[in-house]
């Protein structure tokens, strides 16, 4: 029987200001039956991937239990608990939404260091996903496990260290913030890091052109100093089979709705997303209703906004469902290096309106075919394109089949037959 590693998160002493240590719990895994297959010695002896995380979500989850129905590969998954943390109500996925893992650690609003390593030495992993780079306990433990197994770090950022950077009062601290992490890539990248796995594909077919391009990630893997060969692919994708296998999507005619899915916080565009919204209903003899899923700070903002209804926070399973009430999904996002979003909806059909700041409109968003992608912050585009899309019948006729082609771009299978052929690579050099 498999058993799961999980460490009690440390707790405060609200009267004496002192932490209470984490406790070691040791629980069995619900899926006795697929720890049988595994063998666990020997040549025959199954990868084994550690991923740290922070915010556990559904399209991760989906990737990892690919990897070990597909593969056969041994998970072991860090990650913060779901009640702590800057982005508390707003990742609220249902704990029992996730899948079964030979291992675990769940921590608080820090990470033990030691009990983390400790757990690793357990698991024996050969290699180690992370997300984020950002986080210094992971950067510490990542100079521990030098030479014992294969690091891999995930990357969702777009290279904005260009000179138009200057111009922009929003842009400018992450040009400095860019070129900063470039200058000390040594240390951040070099030292801690044997690959890169990128959010979507290294890189981009033009969109039926001949000229083949680098992908927004890609040129900032490439500038933060990774070789191509060093780059994976297949992070940050959708539930694809969950979303569109065996699905016939109906006409987008007959889906006469919009719908934002996402954080409520001013990154996500939802000012700009309600004024667009109320510039459209004016202007559009027949305008169509918006659904908003999600949660945050800004929830106050649809609120009493005729048109626009509310269903709050969507768990994984009630996505396809959610999906399938509307025919175009509205990402207004000022700040959105990838947007798996964008990918989920094109997977059942949905069209798509996004700012060109999305990285995943790149790839599946192609202009005047199944969507448009407008330029960021500029809120009479957005109204223009809404009402584009909800008024062309020849449009929205061929949008379903468009897109869920458009969505085969990046499969699930993408992360395997990259990641595990690099680490496979590269293990040898590690032992």
């Amino acid at each position: 029987m498999s058993e799961t590693y999980m460490y009690a998160p440390a707790q405060s002493n609200a009267m004496s200001g002192r932490r209470v240590g984490r406790t070691p719990l040791r629980i069995r895994n619900a899926a006795e039956d697929i720890a049988g297959r595994f063998v666990h010695d020997g040549p025959c002896r199954p990868l084994r991937l550690a991923f740290l995380w922070a915010y556990w979500t559904g399209y991760i989850d989906s990737t990892v239990q690919y990897l070990r129905s597909e593969h056969h590969v041994m998970v072991f998954r860090a990650r913060q608990q779901g009640h702590v943390g800057s982005l508390n109500g707003q990742y609220r996925f249902a704990e029992e939404s996730f899948g079964p893992v030979e291992a675990e650690l769940i921590y608080g609003a820090e990470i033990d260091v030691d009990a983390l390593d400790h757990a690793l030495r357990e698991f024996g992993p050969d290699g180690i996903v992370v997300l984020s780079w950002r986080r210094r306990a992971y950067r510490q433990l990542m100079k521990r496990w030098a030479g014992r197994a294969v690091r891999i770090v995930c990357l969702d950022s777009q290279w904005r260290g260009h000179l138009g950077a200057l111009r922009s009062r929003s842009e400018f601290p992450l040009l400095l913030k860019q070129w900063g992490g470039r200058a000390l890539r040594r240390y951040f990248f070099h030292t801690l890091f044997d690959g890169a796995l990128l959010c979507g594909p290294k890189y981009l077919d033009g969109q039926g052109c001949p000229a083949v391009r680098q992908s927004r990630q890609m040129k900032f893997a490439l500038k933060m100093g990774f070789h191509p060969d060093d780059v994976c692919e297949g992070f940050a994708v959708c539930d694809w089979h969950m979303l569109a296998h065996g699905r016939h999507p109906a006409n987008a005619r007959e889906r006469k709705r919009f719908l934002f899915v996402g954080r409520y916080v001013p990154v996500k565009g939802v000012s700009i997303l309600v004024d667009a919204y109320r510039l459209y209903g004016r202007h559009s003899p027949e305008p169509w209703p918006l659904i908003v899923a999600g949660d945050g700070p800004l929830k106050h903002l649809f609120s009493g906004v005729p048109g626009i209804q509310d269903i709050g926070f969507v768990q994984t399973k009630r996505l396809p469902e959610v999906l399938a009430e509307a025919a175009c999904l509205v990402l207004p996002s000022i700040l959105e290096p990838w947007g798996v979003v964008i990918q989920e909806a094109v997977s059942a059909g949905l069209g798509v309106i996004c700012t060109d700041e999305c990285g995943a409109g790149d790839v599946f968003v192609q202009q005047d075919v199944n969507g448009f992608i407008v330029p960021t912050g500029n809120v009479d585009a957005l109204a223009g394109a809404m009402r584009k899309f909800s008024e062309s019948k020849e449009f929205l006729e061929g949008v379903p089949n468009a897109s869920i082609e458009m969505s085969k771009r990046l499969l699930p299978s993408s992360f395997a037959e990259t990641v595990i052929p690099f680490i496979q690579a590269r293990r040898q050099f590690v032992s």
